[in-house]
């Protein structure tokens, strides 16, 4: 049994882990169910686990299961207090059964070793279960800081006046099992929750535009129970989602991964015949494509971001549910080192270049793969990488659409960058004196990335001046960081337009500034899309946008962009 027992230094407080069977690195997604119980001993956990059913759920679904424990056997639901403080911490603990500090490279990112040696719960599907007292103390923290809670269970809780003189009223998946009208009456408001289904055992309200935004009152059970657990998991929490793409999160649809229709390759070794090298990768076909491969068809290939994985990368985008609808082939690959990619290229670390490129080329070889129609995009370290590629291998990318990408440069803050002095960017310019390539870029980034407003020598400034004097566009002066554009993306483009594209989250709003080259006969060939409200995460419109754009355009083989219009 994977239970342990942690004492968190920072705390000087006490937790149970319960991690499920299994490497703590793989391929697939895990997520976490804190539970606040009032308890504090070894028993009560196993309680939960064995006969309430936790372990169970936590074995085939893959959860890691935490429960901190409370001072004196009581959580206290103070909105200023010090276990609104130590909630955060014990989940920042939950990803490793020790107390060693996080070790960082230079450019601030996880080195390879710590990342290896912790598990990886993702912060958009984190839930709670509160009882009692835990209860109350749920209740406050989703109604005040539900920024990094997908859903919650409540058992015999209720919202405190404080709490409620707090409130952010955010959106809320909640059950409430013998709590007050207070706390109903609440969560039904926060969730704009006015469809109502009764019965005698439950009520249900939920939000029209966003159905997962829903309050289940149950009006039968008194305590907690497996079955009332496991109805809670299959019917609300494996359902959503919380994603940073609003100023107190999203509620967004979790992916099925078994009804995804992923051809799956685990440590596959067939696209290195000399060496070996294992690799794994996720490709999804359009259901007509696997019917008849007549028809050559687009590809798109998802870079995941750094820690992440190929399941996560999906549950992020969902470019392949997109291309069930637009008609393309997705695959999305995991780097060679299972954490991170190599988009700098440094020779003494794995060539994801090469894997990337070998990739292509299999796909090409194997599926009915429009070779004049690939397209690149990647989140965070992964957008890095699909630069990397397409500074690279142009001839074989028609162009890209990356998401949230702090490089190059230094991550946080002002730095210099000479782009011959790195080699992605050297070999890009060495190949541009050979053939003048274009490279159309959509590029998404939200106003609550580090980066923002943009500002001279920070990683974006030193990233859209590249691409803009790769495309001939005209390049001009960032503005200082204490006296930035009001336009927030650092130089504002030649043409503006406002998208509200999002019916599921009506709010959503992008500033896109669209530049184009000084050529004869101009082309739009940056865009510099900025999100407002979006943290670093992937909205639901991020890749509908992105393929909208680059999908108009097609490499030749004389190395040329062609445009073919849109539909």
């Amino acid at each position: 049994m994977n239970l342990i027992y942690k004492t968190v230094g920072e705390l000087n407080r006490g937790m149970y882990i319960y991690y499920p069977q299994g490497p703590n690195r793989n391929a697939f997604k895990r997520c976490s169910i804190t539970v606040l119980r009032e308890e504090d001993d070894e028993s009560s956990v196993l309680k939960l686990l064995f006969e309430m059913g936790l372990a169970k759920l936590a074995e085939r679904d893959q959860i890691i299961l935490s429960f901190p424990n409370p001072v004196n056997r009581q959580w206290k639901a103070d909105i200023d207090g010090d276990d609104v403080r130590a909630f955060n911490i014990f989940q920042d603990a939950m990803a490793k059964p020790d107390n060693r500090p996080m070790e960082t490279r230079p450019d601030g990112f996880p080195t390879y070793e710590y990342m290896m040696s912790t598990w990886h719960p993702m912060n958009d599907t984190k839930y709670v279960i509160g009882i009692g007292s835990g209860g109350d103390m749920a209740c406050t923290l989703a109604s005040c800081y539900p920024e990094n809670i997908a859903a919650v269970l409540c058992v015999n809780a209720d919202l405190s006046e404080q709490a409620l003189s707090k409130a952010v009223y955010a959106p809320m998946p909640i059950c409430l099992v013998n709590c007050t009208d207070k706390a109903r009456d609440y969560f039904i408001e926060a969730n704009s929750a006015d469809i109502v289904n009764k019965n005698e055992y439950r009520a249900i309200y939920k939000n029209k535009e966003n159905p997962l935004q829903s309050v289940v009152v149950d009006t039968v059970n008194k305590e907690l129970s497996s079955d009332l657990m496991e109805k809670v998991w299959n019917k609300m929490f494996r359902k959503v989602r919380r994603t940073n793409t609003g100023a107190h999160g999203d509620c967004q649809p979790r992916m099925d991964i078994s009804e995804a229709g992923f051809e799956i390759y685990i440590d596959d070794a067939r696209l290195d015949e000399q060496e070996k090298k294992p690799h794994t990768w996720f490709t999804h076909l359009p259901s007509y494509v696997k019917k008849t491969q007549d028809k050559k068809v687009p590809l798109l290939m998802f870079f995941h971001g750094g820690s992440d994985n190929p399941a996560e990368a999906a549950e992020m985008s969902k470019f392949h549910e997109l291309g069930e609808k637009e008609g393309f082939i997705t695959v999305y690959p995991w780097g060679t080192n299972k954490t991170s990619w190599n988009c700098d290229m440094a020779e003494d670390e794995e060539d994801d270049v090469g894997f990337t490129v070998s990739l292509i080329n299999y796909m090409i070889e194997n599926y009915p793969v429009d070779k004049s129609r690939i397209y690149l995009s990647g989140f965070s370290n992964g957008a890095a990488h699909a630069q990397a590629v397409a500074m690279t291998h142009p001839e074989l990318i028609a162009a890209i659409c990356h998401i949230d990408s702090n490089w190059p440069g230094k991550r946080l803050g002002v730095s210099e960058f000479n782009y011959e002095e790195h080699r992605p960017f050297r070999l890009a310019i060495e190949k541009k004196k050979s053939f003048d390539y274009r490279m159309p870029v959509w590029y998404t980034y939200g106003n609550r990335e580090p980066s923002y407003p943009v500002y001279r020598g920070c990683s974006q400034q030193h990233q859209y001046d590249f691409w803009k004097k790769y495309n001939n566009i005209e390049i001009q002066s960032t503005p200082e960081l204490d006296n930035p554009h009001p336009c927030g993306c650092g130089v504002p483009g030649q043409k503006y337009e406002l998208l509200k594209p999002s019916l599921r989250h009506p709010h959503h709003e992008y500033d896109v500034h669209r530049f184009y080259s000084m050529d004869d006969k101009p082309i739009n060939l940056y865009n510099y899309v900025l999100m407002r409200d979006k943290g670093h995460d992937i909205a639901d419109m991020d890749p509908a946008l992105g393929w909208t754009y680059v999908k108009q355009f097609r490499r030749l083989p004389d190395g040329k962009i062609e445009i073919i219009g849109l539909d």
